[in-house]
C-alpha cells in the first residue's frame, strides 16, 4: 500500500470528516491514527536487517543498497554474500504475499 491509499482507508475505516461540529471527530482522530500506525507496522515488520541469516532453503528478497531489489534462494557464506551485494535488508517472499486465508 502506498501512503495515499493508507491515509485513505484509514479515514473510511475511523469514519472520519471534515466537519468541524463532529463530537466524536477526537475519537475518529484517534482511530484514523491506530490504523496508519498498523498498517505501517504490518508493512514494516516483515523486513529483516542484513545481520540476521535468512534460513536455507526459503525463496527471499533483498533490498541492495538504497533502490536494488533481487531475489535469492540459498546462500552459503551470508557474511560475504551480504557484504558483496551491499544488501541493507531482507524478507521471505511468502511474507510479502497478501493473505488470502478468510
Amino acid at each position: 500500500m502506498t501512503k495515499e491509499q493508507i491515509e485513505e482507508a484509514a479515514k473510511e475505516y475511523s469514519g472520519l470528516t471534515d466537519n468541524p461540529k463532529d463530537s466524536d471527530s477526537r475519537e475518529k482522530g484517534s482511530l484514523c491514527i491506530a490504523f496508519k500506525d498498523g498498517a505501517d507496522w504490518c508493512i514494516n515488520s516483515v523486513w529483516h536487517d542484513a545481520s540476521e541469516q535468512p534460513k536455507r532453503n526459503e525463496i527471499y528478497l533483498v533490498q541492495m543498497g538504497k533502490d536494488g531489489f533481487d531475489t535469492f534462494y540459498d546462500s552459503k557464506n551470508w557474511k560475504v554474500f551480504k557484504r558483496g551485494l551491499n544488501i541493507t535488508r531482507w524478507a521471505y517472499i511468502e511474507d510479502l504475499l497478501p493473505n488470502t486465508e478468510e
